[in-house]
């Protein structure tokens, strides 16, 4: 990696003329086919819950770089989407919930509290009573005709940032004394609020107009073309028809996530926001960890790439600016890559240099995803005469069922009394994991029928292992109220099929399950709840969760699928189990010798299985409905 200090200034005054060009004259376009939401202004995230299966043709794509332009998108493609939806949704619906609805847009809308969110901004009454209308507009069948509404709402826009923009420039001219040090200071402070915004927007123009203009009087080298292009991202120059289409983008985002808690669309510009919290998926190269935005760029707060530094103001990534750039953008902008043998150069400013500094680094992340997955944790525990092989399963991410049979490989196999699987906290991850964990203890058994609009699509079956022998021994999981969607049909099935106890507390009750694709238009990526799923006995999950056969006091949850605003109805489903060719080993009896274990929750769990007057008890011997 090299370091390069740009000494006279050239390299970066040539590198902020080719973004502010880009920025004069250039039309902003609606995202085209060919190729994640701010801190400020986001609707709370759903807890302990994750898409189902994986985005296989969204994973594959190369992630576009985001251009920090508003995302828009036209009339009839808003209401082709949105037909989509319906078409695809798990449950027949007449839309979402108005007031909701009309949070979200207003969110979505602003990522920086100028637009729509602060309490100044005409937009934000404007699109609280305009929702209905809006929403109307929206559910449209495309046909060519106007969406009214957004264009009313866009003309609103075009006026207000026009006067935020006069206001930051007043601010911009003042004439500011102070120090290098004071400009660098305010330069990285941060300056966007997150929900709920407070901070007036007129307050907050004059704000960024005063601070930019302090860091390009200390570091000349940045020049008014840096002023301008960081200008133009906050008060972007559309008339009344551009902002409109960006109304249409943000009341898409809000249509889907207000109709499906689980759901969400997203322009290619922020794509990996849907992928960010799931498991597997955060395995590609990067520049950082985290940022905070300021107003001329972005801090680095965790796990910048060296030379990187936590403390860096990074002002442009391989000739992309970043001030003003939402934040979904921004943790875009670190994952995209480069040509092969092409370097990421980024220009970044240090507290106590007196010009900005590039850099040229090659990004880097977690293990590829092709690689084999981490090892799981495990632990052997004295139960009676014998071992318990204890396998930490802290979520459900692509190769699980591989990684748990080399666990059970290494572990002498041969010697082992019986498997407890530790659920807790698993909030789920890929349907295709679940079914591989499974095949090791139920090989090819019918297990979860799917339903689509009341109507069961498609029965999904355990995986046959390939390359591992399944395990015939006693088997048990442990669960919390943590414990969510694809871990819960692992315990689920496990019950359903009298194959071992549960053990632990209710858990977390979601029986949906999630897919990704791309829009029809090509313009985003939509991750939908598709399907309902019940267990294998018919036993509904969604909204009701696994109460285990035996129960233990474990730190309590009020977390639940039941209590998230527009969860799903329930699904009761047929009882699909095949028979058994043999009855399943009950777990040995342990005579009050377990332990010591590394968790007391896991002692308690052993103890409970092998206690002699639930050993074999009902709950192997007929499955439980609930």
């Amino acid at each position: 990696m090299e370091r390069r200090g740009l000494r006279n200034g050239l390299g970066l005054l040539a590198l902020i003329a080719a973004i502010a060009l880009s920025w004069r004259g250039s039309p902003v376009v609606a995202p085209r086919p060919a190729e994640p939401k701010s801190e400020a202004n986001a609707p709370e995230p759903v807890p302990n819950t994750r898409p189902e299966t994986e985005p296989a043709e969204c994973a594959a794509r190369t992630l576009r770089v985001p251009s920090g332009r508003p995302t828009r998108i036209a009339c009839d493609d808003a209401r082709a989407v949105v037909r989509d939806v319906h078409a695809r949704f798990a449950v027949s619906s007449d839309g979402p919930p108005i007031g909701l609805f009309a949070d979200l847009l207003i969110g979505w809308l602003d990522p920086h509290g100028l637009w729509s969110a602060a309490p100044d901004a005409p937009t934000r009454q404007l699109l609280r009573e305009s929702a209905t209308a809006l929403l109307g507009e929206l559910r449209a069948t495309p046909d060519g005709s106007r969406c009214e509404a957004a264009e009313r709402a866009g003309l609103e826009l075009a006026r207000w940032i026009a006067e935020l923009e006069a206001i930051y420039d007043a601010g911009y001219h003042e004439k500011l004394e102070g120090s290098r040090a004071r400009a660098h200071a305010l330069a990285i402070e941060p300056v966007f609020e997150d929900d709920p915004v407070t901070m007036p927007a007129r307050v907050l123009s004059r704000s960024l107009g005063e601070r930019l203009a302090r860091l390009t009087r200390a570091y000349p080298a940045l020049g008014e073309d840096f002023a301008n292009a960081a200008r133009a991202r906050y008060f972007p120059k559309l008339d009344g028809v551009a902002w409109g289409e960006a109304v249409l983008s943000a009341e898409l985002r809000a249509y889907v996530a207000a109709l499906d808690p689980h759901g969400a669309w997203t322009p290619l510009d922020e794509e990996w926001s849907l992928y960010a919290d799931e498991p597997g998926f955060d395995a590609g190269p990067r520049l950082w960890g985290r940022v905070t935005r300021s107003a001329a760029g972005v801090r680095l707060v965790a796990d910048p790439v060296p030379p990187l530094a936590i403390g860096d103001l990074v002002l442009a990534v391989d000739g992309v600016l970043t001030a003003g750039m939402p934040l979904e953008q921004v943790e875009q902008l670190a994952r995209t890559e480069p040509p092969p043998g092409v370097p990421r150069r980024v220009v970044v400013l240090h507290a106590n240099d007196s010009e900005p500094e590039q850099l040229e680094l090659a990004a880097t992340g977690e293990a590829d995803p092709g690689d084999e997955p981490e090892p799981l944790e495990t632990e052997l525990v004295r139960y009676g005469n014998g071992r318990i092989l204890v396998v930490g399963l802290p979520s459900v991410a692509d190769g699980a069922g591989d990684a748990f049979a080399r666990a059970l490989e290494q572990s002498d196999r041969e010697a082992l009394d019986g498997i407890l699987i530790d659920l807790r906290g698993n909030g789920g991850g890929s349907t295709d994991a679940a079914l591989g964990v499974l095949g090791l203890f139920l090989p090819d058994a019918p297990l979860f029928p799917l339903a689509q609009h009341g109507h069961v699509v498609e029965v999904m079956r355990a995986l046959t292992p390939e390359e591992h022998r399944p395990w015939s021994g006693p088997v048990a999981a442990l669960v919390d109220g943590r414990t969510a969607s694809a871990a819960e049909m692992i315990a689920g099935a496990l019950s359903a099929y009298r194959r071992g106890p549960v053990v632990g507390s209710r858990t977390f009750g979601k029986g949906c399950i999630q897919e990704y694709t791309d829009d029809p238009t090509g313009q985003g990526v939509l991750r939908l709840t598709s399907l309902l799923f019940a267990l294998p006995d018919g036993s509904p999950l969604q909204g009701v969760g696994i109460t285990p056969n035996l129960l233990l006091s474990l730190p309590k949850t009020s977390a639940r699928e039941a209590n998230v605003p527009g969860a799903l109805p329930s699904y009761t489903g047929p009882d699909v189990r095949a028979q058994v060719a043999r009855p399943w080993p009950a777990w040995p009896p342990h005579r009050q010798r377990v332990g010591p274990c590394r968790e007391p929750a896991v002692c308690a769990a052993l103890a409970r299985i092998g206690d002699a007057e639930t050993r074999g008890g009902p709950h192997l011997r007929r499955a439980r409905r609930k």
